[in-house]
């Protein structure tokens, strides 16, 4: 009797059985894109079946026309990576060669599951970044908004107030109002240099040269420099671990982590770098020491994978050594940037409030 009465529930009593749709790919629907493959390809489910029923269940609207026309593209004779290459702001590169080799090998559902896990993994890493800066941000959003609050409320009153006196401020009073009646007056056009001034930087950015010189110099800074590398050296040996236990080749490998690292053109002349040397017959640990980019320990553990033929799980492991590191790295930098953004609030607090108050205890000593 329940059961048949819940079937008749509509309205605000209705059961929540169908999938909550939005529009944009997120990294969770390719997680579960590509997990569901995973099991469909596990359980013998035909490639293109398989391709529509995850149409149907991923949350995302772009992604299910994605996936739709994955499968228009394998039921014309493509093959399944095939098909994915044909989304590449989609589909990372280095994916679609892992799906390649795991069809070639008969392995699809194999890889596949890597390929879930390092997605996964790719995803924990960033929320934890994420979350390390979340509060350092609020801080200095706080910070921010009530400087602004502060000279352009409050102490246009006192300086009213001031003008009472017929007295000569303080130095650092006068400073102070000046400042924020500069600020009441040209606030508008601060904005706009600022804005402009933060879209030529992006645009300066953009360029090689602008991008080249931005990344050198990130990398030379205490911390951030340090945190690079480190990311760097993740990304390097998990990507490198996934594609040779994919059954890549080394160079055809080297050849896919150029493409990772396009926003970084520093470690991708680096790899480029490696496979000229591996084409002249130098081992991957000679190359790879060969460019001065990579930490002693990558090239240490990279020279006794290849010394006992197991390098890709030694690059695996190398990955997860980075991976805690950088985790650890985040924290350290998310607590000193936490402390130095409150303490420069309470600095600029106090300075404001001095500024404000020390006429009135002149004028109230007599002075």
């Amino acid at each position: 009797m329940a059961a048949n009465a819940a079937v008749g529930l509509t309205g605000v009593f209705k059961p929540r059985v169908a999938v909550s749709r939005h529009k944009k790919v997120k990294a969770q629907d390719l997680l579960s894109y590509f997990r569901q493959m995973t099991t469909l390809s596990r359980s013998g489910t035909p490639l293109y079946q398989g391709l529509q029923i995850a149409s149907e269940q991923t949350e995302s609207v772009d992604m299910s026309l994605v996936i739709r026309g994955v499968a228009e593209q394998v039921a014309a004779g493509a093959s399944f990576a095939e098909a994915l290459r044909e989304y590449p702001k989609i589909f990372r590169g280095e994916w679609c060669e892992i799906v390649r080799c795991g069809e070639v090998a008969g392995q699809l559902d194999e890889v596949l599951d890597r390929l879930c896990k390092q997605i996964e993994e790719g995803q924990a890493l960033r929320s934890k970044l994420i979350g390390a800066m979340i509060y350092p941000a609020i801080v200095l959003t706080v910070t921010v908004g009530a400087l602004i609050v502060m000279l352009t409320m409050v102490v246009p009153t006192f300086a009213t107030m001031f003008e009472e006196f017929d007295k000569e401020l303080p130095q650092i009073t006068q400073s102070l109002i000046g400042f924020s009646n500069g600020l009441r007056a040209n606030g508008l056009m601060y904005l706009g240099c600022t804005v402009g001034a933060f879209f030529g930087f992006r645009y300066l950015i953009r360029t090689p040269r602008g991008r080249r010189i931005w990344v050198s110099w990130l990398m030379s800074l205490p911390l951030i420099g340090d945190l690079m590398i480190q990311s760097a050296m993740q990304k390097f040996t998990l990507n490198l671990a996934n594609l040779l236990s994919s059954g890549v080749s080394i160079l055809e490998s080297l050849r896919i982590l150029e493409s990772i690292f396009k926003t970084n053109p520093i470690y991708r002349d680096a790899v480029a770098q490696m496979s000229q040397s591996i084409m002249r017959g130098r081992t991957l640990t000679a190359a790879m020491k060969s460019t001065g980019m990579f930490t002693h320990y990558t090239v240490n553990m990279t020279r006794i994978g290849e010394e006992t033929g197991t390098l890709s799980p030694v690059q695996a492991e190398v990955a997860r050594h980075y991976r805690v590191k950088i985790e650890t790295l985040v924290q350290r930098m998310a607590a000193q940037v936490e402390t130095l953004l409150i303490v420069l609030m309470a600095v600029v607090v106090a300075t404001t409030l001095i500024a404000l108050y020390m006429p009135m205890f002149d004028l109230a000593s007599g002075a």
